[in-house]
């Protein structure tokens, strides 16, 4: 069987990054002699080299004849991955098909129970408004460092990154509930 990754067998798991940890819970399932084995959004934590090849493990588990039950919000996933796909809505079964027979349009359309024709808002238009928000080379000394940006009226400031980069600590950070030893940041709204 193939590795998932290069994972220092002597390290403690809790010492281990979030995805490593992640890859751990996989390889220890995968030591179980079990015919079904159930993936529940096994990639979120992963870089794509590790969802690679996870899916080289996943189909080589298929062709011994164990049955995968592969649960993703990752259209891409399923499409490349599985082939049947069970869509429900708001707790209910809507239908179970070939993915060949399927469009990831059609899935999405049973998932939310109507038909999308926009699924994302308008961008704003004109110029941005006033800044709300400044962040300058914030630091809590451990997951992150030097983070800066503004935040305006009207925008969407989206935080991106692998589960472990240091987004959720940034925020929490902002919020006052979690330390940072450098940096500032001002609010320039009354709220």
């Amino acid at each position: 069987m193939n590795l998932l990754a290069p994972i220092p067998v002597r390290r403690r798991v809790a010492d281990l990054s979030i995805s490593n940890q992640q890859l751990v819970e996989i390889a220890k399932a995968l030591t179980l002699d079990c015919r079904v084995l159930i993936f529940d959004e096994p990639t979120a934590a992963l870089t794509e080299t590790e969802t690679q090849a996870l899916f080289q493990i996943i189909r080589g588990l298929k062709a011994r004849g164990i049955s995968i039950i592969y649960i993703s919000h990752r259209m891409a996933e399923i499409f490349e991955l599985c082939d049947r796909v069970t869509v429900f809505h708001d707790g209910r079964h809507m239908s179970t098909d070939k993915v060949s027979d399927m469009t990831p349009e059609l899935v999405v359309r049973r998932m939310v129970g109507r038909e999308i024709s926009q699924i994302y808002p308008a961008k704003l238009e004109g110029a941005p408004g006033k800044t709300l928000l400044a962040v300058d080379k914030l630091s809590d000394g451990d997951r992150f460092s030097d983070i800066s940006f503004e935040l305006k009226a009207g925008e969407i400031l989206g935080l991106g990154g692998l589960i472990g980069a240091g987004r959720t600590e940034v925020a929490l950070g902002l919020c006052g509930s979690a330390p940072v030893t450098s940096g500032r940041w001002c609010s320039m709204a009354s709220l």
